[in-house]
């Protein structure tokens, strides 16, 4: 059986002050969402940094699903504070877990009354659906899943949401960073009258890899 308090780690307590500022400023956030089936209503994830790069710099960005990439407008990146905390952040992440890279950073938005249903993040998926475990894409998926942290800065959010992380509700609180396993199933249920908006970070630590593997070969796709 798991054990709630073990699902979820808090890391520290943040002063989110300059991204509530960049909420505030810009509101390429509050645009519609996305909506593919019951389990994914009015999502969006608006990528900031992708393979430490800032979002804008991607020609394009690789998504599985559509609401995994909806585009921030160019004229957002031409803000210094915005590009200067994403870069801050990844830097952060970098101090407290080594060497690696930011493969993923955006502010999740779960607009009021939307529903991200329960999955798993990675190349294997819930409900039933298979891979070719042989491919090199899964296995490089697989091991990134494996080597990568999952963080998440709660930004804005309703008392009455429900975060779930193996059926246990995990509590939100503002400016407390926390880190958990996205191979558990988890979900997310807008049950207020505000959007939901979630600082969302993926980083890869060398460090977790295999041996044989380093960052690099797995960024050019090669598996050993």
């Amino acid at each position: 059986m798991y054990l709630s308090k073990r699902l979820y780690s808090p890391l520290a307590a943040v002063d989110d002050d300059h991204w509530q500022r960049l909420l505030a400023s810009h509101a390429f956030w509050k645009n519609p969402g996305v909506s593919l089936d019951e389990d994914h209503r009015d999502i969006a994830f608006h990528i900031l940094m992708e393979e430490g790069a800032l979002g804008l710099s991607n020609k394009k960005l690789d998504a599985a699903f559509e609401f995994d990439a909806v585009p921030i407008p160019a004229p957002a990146f031409e803000d210094p504070a915005l590009c200067a905390a994403v870069q801050h952040w990844s830097d952060m992440h970098a101090g407290n877990y080594g060497p690696g890279v930011t493969t993923k950073m955006g502010f999740y938005v779960i607009r009021a009354g939307g529903t991200l249903g329960f999955h798993v993040d990675g190349p294997v998926f819930l409900r039933g659906a298979r891979a070719d475990l042989s491919s090199e894409g899964i296995q490089r998926g697989l091991m990134e899943v494996q080597a990568s942290h999952r963080t998440i800065l709660p930004l804005q959010f309703n008392v009455e949401d429900r975060f779930m992380l193996c059926g246990y509700k995990a509590p939100l609180k503002r400016g407390e960073l926390f880190e958990f396993s996205n191979v558990l199933p988890h979900a997310y249920f807008n049950r207020g009258a505000e959007h939901a908006v979630l600082l969302v970070t993926t980083y890869l630590e060398e460090e977790l890899l295999p041996q044989e593997v380093t960052y690099s070969s797995v960024e050019s796709g090669l598996v050993a």
